[in-house]
């Protein structure tokens, strides 16, 4: 059931090794790729590409890797924090959204949410959306300089993106990395082959490292290689606290430990299949790609499943 983006995922933290055939492939694909992104920050390190000034003070939330590293419920947080005291926007690409994206979408203004849920507008700006305050609307966009016009024609004074370090064509005042304590930069390598979307040297551009700790047993020495780089340095825990029905939103308390089999759709499905062995004995653990869109056929083959370990859930 592992679909493309889950099986290079395995690759990159090195959990299946390649074939000769495969490996040599992506080397290739792997120089092709880096030279164009080195290629790219050569010029706007000349100034031959020049990063756009916009009337907003810019605030990017990004990371090195591919994968979820737990950018979202940072920029919330920042988010919720900024906006006591000033009206902004949070811009996000919208990615896996079935809007279009080449003209800015208002997912949020500062009084209403006009989406249902996120099969349209995506799910993080859905979920960003659902935690904003009066203060903050949320934009998508694939131009982040046409979603920043409009957060300061809605009279917005900071823009927070959700994504956006790779994306050079706006200038940022403040530039945060975001890494996983764990995952870090997986085999090091830029994509295909590994997970890096610009080389670890670019790091430099950031300001700060933000490094998520998600029930690293080994923190400790996680925080002493990010020392490393030489940057402001936060560490934030992002660890799941509870378990509740889906459908009536009901928490579920001291569940016992029945047979169960679990899924998810995110980056790094590790931590959540951890947390799940609190409280259930899992007989099946499966991974779809991250963002992945569920279907009926995704959900009959997941009873399928669940009736062949045999589990209560």
């Amino acid at each position: 059931m592992k679909k493309f983006k889950t099986t290079f995922q395995d690759i990159h933290y090195q959990r299946r090794k390649p074939n000769f055939c495969l490996c040599t492939a992506l080397k290739v694909l792997e120089f092709f790729y880096g030279s164009i992104i080195n290629f790219k920050n050569y010029l706007y390190e000349k100034n031959i590409l020049k990063e756009a000034k916009t009337p907003l003070s810019v605030i990017c939330v990004g990371n090195l890797t591919t994968g979820g590293v737990g950018k979202t419920p940072i920029v919330i947080k920042l988010a919720q924090d900024i906006s006591k005291k000033e009206k902004i926007a949070i811009i996000s690409r919208g990615y896996g959204a079935k809007l279009q994206n080449k003209e800015p979408n208002i997912i949020k203004d500062f009084d209403k949410i006009y989406f249902e849920n996120g099969q349209l507008c995506g799910d993080e700006p859905f979920q960003s959306a659902k935690k904003a305050n009066s203060n903050t609307m949320v934009i998508t966009c694939k131009d982040r300089k046409k979603a920043i016009e409009k957060a300061y024609q809605m009279g917005c004074t900071t823009a927070i993106l959700d994504d956006g370090f790779s994306n050079r064509k706006v200038k940022k005042d403040r530039t945060i990395i975001v890494i996983d304590s764990k995952m870090r930069f997986g085999n090091n390598h830029l994509l295909p082959l590994g997970p890096l979307r610009e080389p670890v040297s670019e790091i430099k551009r950031a300001d700060e490292i933000i490094l998520v700790n998600k029930e690293d047993k080994d923190i400790d020495d996680a925080v002493k290689w990010a020392e490393n780089f030489n940057k402001k340095l936060y560490v934030a825990d992002l660890t799941p606290f509870k378990i509740y029905n889906s459908v009536t939103k009901a928490q579920i308390t001291a569940p016992k430990k029945q047979s169960a089999i679990a899924f998810c759709a995110i980056g790094q499905a590790e931590q959540f299949f951890n947390f799940a062995k609190n409280y259930y004995d899992l007989k099946e653990e499966i991974s779809f790609a991250d963002h992945h869109k569920y279907e009926k056929k995704d959900i009959k083959e997941l009873m399928k499943i669940a009736k062949s370990k045999n589990t209560n859930i």
